[in-house]
């Protein structure tokens, strides 16, 4: 028996002896006791390692981030393009309130017969102070300054009325008006025009006063109907083309 045994170990070291051999020749592996000697914590060690591995590749795709960075800013940019685009659509369907006056009666008409139907037009009265009067010389008698009425006329100067002075009772004198003003340069520059159609024999005058005067307001004012409300207030000689008041 006990060379029973002895024959059972020597053939159980020559096979560990084979094992051995055959492990160190690669048999099993280039590990072969890996399996063997890790912890049960090693699969999770590994995963983290793999982690890390995807982590270190962000440095690779920085340009394509940035690109999309890029792409992003490009498109606030457009979204703020489109945006003021939109305000100026909501601009141009609500528009704005003007107001054009300084005008009598009669030149208060012929605006708003000039701006056409089409455009809805707000009449009202407003009480001003003047300075400068455009006038003609005083005349003796009405029929005289009836006369200058109709030699302005025929010049194509309709915005005028005849003022009287003096007291019923003494000598009176008619004077032709063409217009109040609370400038200066303005009641100069009406000289002016009226001098380029003929008239030239008016003058100005310092004389302050209170007076009311015509006011056309139109609403939902856009950029061409502001043209033409510039070009109306200069052919016809309105004094402003102002915004609204805020009680209107």
């Amino acid at each position: 028996m006990p060379n029973k045994g002895l024959t059972v170990s020597l053939l159980i070291l020559l096979v560990l002896n084979a094992m051995l051999l055959a492990a160190a020749s690669g048999a099993f592996g280039p590990e072969p006791l890996a399996g063997w000697m890790e912890s049960p914590r090693e699969p999770q060690r590994l995963d983290q390692q793999v982690r890390r591995e995807r982590m270190e590749v962000v440095p690779a795709s920085e340009p394509a981030a940035k690109s999309g960075s890029n792409g992003a800013g490009t498109t606030r940019g457009s979204l703020g393009v489109a945006g003021v685009a939109a305000t100026r659509l909501v601009a141009a369907a609500t528009g704005v309130c003007l107001e054009m006056g300084g005008f009598t009666a009669a030149g208060a008409r012929r605006a708003t017969e000039a701006l056409g139907g089409e455009v809805a037009v707000e009449a009202f009265e407003r009480e001003q102070q003047v300075r400068w009067w455009v006038h003609l010389p005083a005349q003796p008698t009405r029929e005289n300054a009836d006369r200058k009425l109709a030699e302005l006329r025929r010049r194509n100067v309709t915005d005028v009325a005849v003022v009287s002075t003096g007291a019923p009772d003494t000598q009176q004198s008619f004077t032709v008006s063409l217009g109040l003003f609370h400038e200066r340069e303005r009641a100069e520059r009406y000289l002016e025009m009226l001098r380029g159609q003929g008239v030239r024999t008016a003058l100005i005058s310092d004389a302050p006063r209170a007076v009311s005067r015509q006011w056309l307001r139109v609403r939902r004012v856009d950029d061409t109907l502001r043209a033409r409300l510039e070009e109306v207030r200069q052919r016809l000689g309105a004094e402003d083309l102002q915004a609204c008041a805020l009680a209107s």
